[in-house]
């Protein structure tokens, strides 16, 4: 079945005054923030502005004298030989990008602010691009997921966690970009980038949010409830596009108040989650019912266990499994696959020498899953 990659030869030729913007667009600019562009496309400068460039700047109309460079550009600046330089996932991005940018409806758009951090010691990892199209607006995309241990690891902080760093720095971008460029905006990434797009959305001033057109959440996890029930909340909630596959993991991690855009999807379980498996028709996804038996057992069984674990309970478990898991010296996980067994030995013999609360912390956390497990397949049955 047809998906992004098939999109480009359907509507790649096509400019947005000829086909107005939809959300399969969406997921290919959210996708190309996977890529690297550092010394390509200019960076955001966070430095404080002078009050005389301040003004300046509100005189500074004409967004195509800004430092920016196309998508054309930016992918023919790339060394694709050595790609594994230029990505952060899977090397289809490369072979996409190279796609993308040799079209009439993506190759001219304009990449500008680009920021990449990754922090060990405050457990971050965040990237950003601001995407100018030819309509005078622009797509703000956040950056998923990496594969590092400290990306995940943020991730799971958010179970427990107010607000983690990547959070703050995505609306910090948002404030930042949203002062330098005065046009419409979209908002959106792909997995956690997801969840970057609605909570910089959310807390960002309202006169910024008056100008935001939609916010897409593409398969990302939400919020806890207390979020969910704010008046800033309501107030974006109406243009909020949560997209999931039918079988969806990541995106049903904690809460939703919107409704779900079921989308399908041509791979099982968590492969669900690779944006190239979700299925085009024309200049749309093909549309679901609803999600999957699977889809809901698994949200069952996560959202109990989660909501019955305190907010102590939830941050000592992910601490300590990451202090297993840190064993292994490993910093991502296709880097702790290469030695899968021997890594798995070391793992083994870090909770053999884990203290007695650190061993309990993690066989109630267990446990409990378990009974969740228990409790979503036997109301699945009534």
């Amino acid at each position: 079945m047809a998906n992004i990659e098939d999109y480009l030869l359907w509507r790649g030729d096509l400019t947005l005054s000829q086909s107005p913007f939809n959300n399969v667009d969406n997921l290919i600019l959210s996708n190309l923030i996977y890529l690297i562009f550092k010394d390509i496309v200019p960076e955001l400068k966070t430095e404080k502005t002078s009050v005389f460039n301040k003004i300046t700047n509100l005189f500074k109309q004409d967004n195509n004298s800004l430092n920016a460079v196309s998508i054309h550009d930016a992918i023919a600046d790339m060394n694709i030989l050595e790609e594994g330089k230029h990505r952060i996932r899977v090397s289809k991005d490369i072979e996409m990008a190279v796609k993308l940018a040799k079209t009439k409806r993506f190759g001219s758009m304009k990449l500008m602010y680009y920021v990449d951090k990754y922090d060990e010691d405050i457990e971050t990892q965040f990237a950003a691009i601001t995407i100018l199209m030819e309509d005078n607006t622009a797509y703000i995309a956040f950056r998923g997921t990496d594969t590092s241990l400290v990306g995940w690891k943020e991730d799971f902080n958010m179970s427990f966690m107010d607000k983690v760093p990547a959070q703050e720095e995505a609306l910090k971008y948002l404030q930042a970009v949203s002062s330098l460029i005065n046009v419409p905006l979209r908002i959106g990434g792909h997995s956690k980038g997801g969840n970057l797009a609605v909570y910089s959305a959310l807390h960002i001033n309202k006169n910024v949010q008056d100008r935001i057109i939609r916010i897409y959440n593409n398969d990302g996890p939400g919020f806890k409830s207390s979020i969910l029930e704010t008046n800033e909340y309501k107030y974006i909630k109406d243009r909020i596009d949560t997209i999931v596959p039918q079988t969806s993991i990541i995106g049903m991690l904690l809460e939703h108040e919107e409704e779900y855009i079921v989308i399908k999807s041509n791979e099982t379980l968590i492969m669900q989650h690779d944006p190239y498996s979700w299925e085009v028709l024309g200049a749309d996804f093909v549309k679901m019912e609803g999600t999957t038996s699977s889809s809901h057992f698994i949200d069952s069984t996560l959202r109990e266990w989660i909501n019955n674990m305190t907010i102590e309970q939830r941050e000592q478990f992910v601490d300590v499994l990451w202090e297993v898991m840190g064993a292994t010296k490993a910093k991502s996980f296709p880097e702790m696959a290469e030695s899968l067994f021997s890594n798995a030995f070391k793992i083994g013999k870090k909770i053999n020498q884990l203290d007695d609360k650190s061993k309990d912390v993690l066989s109630t956390a267990l446990s409990m899953l378990i009974n969740s497990a228990k409790n979503a397949l036997v109301a699945g049955f009534k």
